[in-house]
């Protein structure tokens, strides 16, 4: 091998640690982002159960179609606690992932094109990862060669993944104000 063909690969691998640490920032970034929706919805839910034990009446009155209803501020940090993490579902979805999936297909396209030559792998780490969160039903086995064939046929992308989580943690947090609400003025609904 030549020099030119060392130092080559040499700044291929310097890339490749490049772009793999730039995926792992904008990963950390997600996390980071829906550590800080979580932790602002779990402040806003241990406030209320706090409220809710008081029993001090925490509550505000208001009249719609001449009925007098009660609504619990507990049911007001719920929603807005719901409200800031839809705000997040928003910087997360749209401004981190977006750019943590280009960095991965930019290490997915490097792994391919210039990584195998090197390491003469079936996928380089990047594919590999991407491969098992893509599948549900991914794996992996030994050919005879002692060489790696990956499989998976039930494709759910991380995005899907993540919409999934933030639509489930809404409902739930919508649901739960609803229900409170509810309990509160079950004399007026009949309840």
């Amino acid at each position: 091998m030549s020099d030119e063909d060392i130092k080559r690969r040499q700044q291929y691998i310097e890339i490749w640690s490049k772009a793999v640490d730039t995926q792992m920032h904008f990963n950390d970034m997600c996390a980071k982002s829906r550590q800080l929706g979580l932790a602002f919805v779990t402040a806003a839910l241990g406030i209320g159960v706090i409220l809710l034990a008081d029993k001090k009446g925490f509550s505000v009155n208001i009249t719609i179609f001449e009925k007098p209803l009660q609504i619990h501020v507990t049911v007001i940090l719920i929603l807005s606690s719901t409200l800031a993490l839809f705000a997040v579902r928003q910087l997360d979805l749209n401004v981190y992932h977006k750019m943590l999936r280009g960095a991965v297909t930019f290490g997915e396209d490097f792994e391919e094109n210039y990584m195998k030559e090197i390491f003469q792998l079936d996928k380089g780490m990047t594919q590999s990862i991407s491969h098992f969160s893509r599948y549900t039903d991914a794996s992996c086995s030994k050919d005879s060669n002692g060489k790696y064939t990956y499989s998976g046929t039930d494709k759910q992308t991380a995005l899907d993944k993540v919409k999934s989580f933030y639509f489930t943690a809404i409902v739930f947090l919508i649901l739960s104000a609803l229900f409170l609400f509810l309990v509160q003025n079950k004399n007026i609904f009949g309840l």
